[in-house]
């Protein structure tokens, strides 16, 4: 008898458990669906912020009930990287770039974490473009250091995104880097053209042609005939028709004693003067007679010299031709 007392006590315990905890599961379904549904009217009042923490709670409570709570729990998860996103968007659009960044990033981690390849690869294409404007703007203020920090990241992060390339030479020109300011321009072109963007291609030109042809002029004057040659002949590659450039280039050779390179830039550059003056081409004339004397060409160096006999080089040329050379 006291046997089945104790059955009958052991069955209502379990009985009573069992019910109790199918009722506590239950509510935390309940809650966990109310809380969720809070987060899906957040996102419907754009309150992404809010959506996110109404969905992390959810998660918090579908986590401890297994599959009951895996709809809740899955539905969360596939919710929250597009919340930030959105976030990321919105900052983006107001120019809070900080936040932005870091919400783009979350879109990104939790992404990945949650399964969402598509907002992934969304963000992951924004946030190159969220530090070049992050970075645009330190350029703005003069703030150099922190200017490339963004524009290296942008470009680490997307190497074929070619804006952040003009601005990171046109910065390293300011900070006295000449060498990374040339290595950006060029690769910066090269990526441009390679990704159809022209305009940016035009861009990075202009700039490379404002930065190198002063830089070099002032290693010219120096005399500094190496570092002269390495501006001019780098500046040839975003102007190939630039008379001017190749003029430089055979003082600068003829400063080395390169004669045979000066003597190719002087024709080079009369090519393409052609339909000038004989006052403009004289200058390519009078390099080409210095590199023909350098060489022992004296006959070449006279004829040479003859020709530069126009406007500001008639002078040293005619001294060549009866001093020097001793020309016939």
């Amino acid at each position: 008898m006291k046997s089945n007392i104790l059955k009958k006590m052991k069955f209502l315990v379990v009985l009573f458990v069992t019910i109790f905890s199918i009722t506590a599961i239950a509510q935390d379904i309940n809650q966990a669906g109310e809380i969720f549904n809070e987060g899906n009217q957040a996102i419907k009042d754009a309150n992404y912020k809010l959506a996110i923490q109404k969905y992390e709670k959810s998660i918090e409570i579908a986590s401890s009930l297994g599959a009951e709570g895996e709809q809740i729990l899955n539905g969360a998860k596939a919710t929250i990287p597009s919340c930030y996103y959105k976030m990321g968007i919105a900052d983006y659009k107001a120019k809070d770039y900080d936040k932005a960044i870091k919400e783009m990033d979350n879109a990104v981690t939790y992404g990945v974490e949650y399964g969402d390849p598509e907002t992934v690869k969304k963000a992951g294409n924004i946030i190159p473009k969220l530090h070049y404007a992050r970075g645009l703007n330190f350029y703005k203020a003069e703030n150099w250091d922190q200017a490339i920090n963004d524009f290296n990241k942008a470009i680490e992060l997307n190497p074929n995104y070619s804006k952040p390339y003009r601005l990171l030479g046109i910065v390293y020109s300011e900070t006295g880097d000449m060498d990374k300011m040339m290595e950006s321009f060029s690769t910066g072109l090269q990526v441009s053209e390679k990704v159809g963007d022209s305009e940016t291609a035009e861009k990075i030109k202009s700039a490379a042609r404002k930065k190198l042809q002063p830089a070099g002029a002032t290693k010219l004057q120096a005399q500094n005939w190496v570092e002269a040659l390495k501006y001019f002949n780098e500046l040839l590659r975003y102007d190939p028709q630039s008379k001017d450039t190749y003029y430089y280039v055979a003082v600068a050779n003829n400063g080395l004693k390169k004669w045979d390179e000066a003597i190719k830039s002087s024709q080079k550059g009369l090519e393409i003067s052609s339909g000038d003056s004989d006052d403009y081409k004289a200058k390519f004339y009078y390099e080409m007679g210095n590199a023909y004397k350098g060489i022992g060409k004296n006959s070449e160096a006279c004829e040479a010299f003859s020709n530069a006999k126009f406007g500001s080089f008639a002078a040293g040329a005619d001294y060549e031709l009866k001093e020097v050379l001793k020309c016939n």
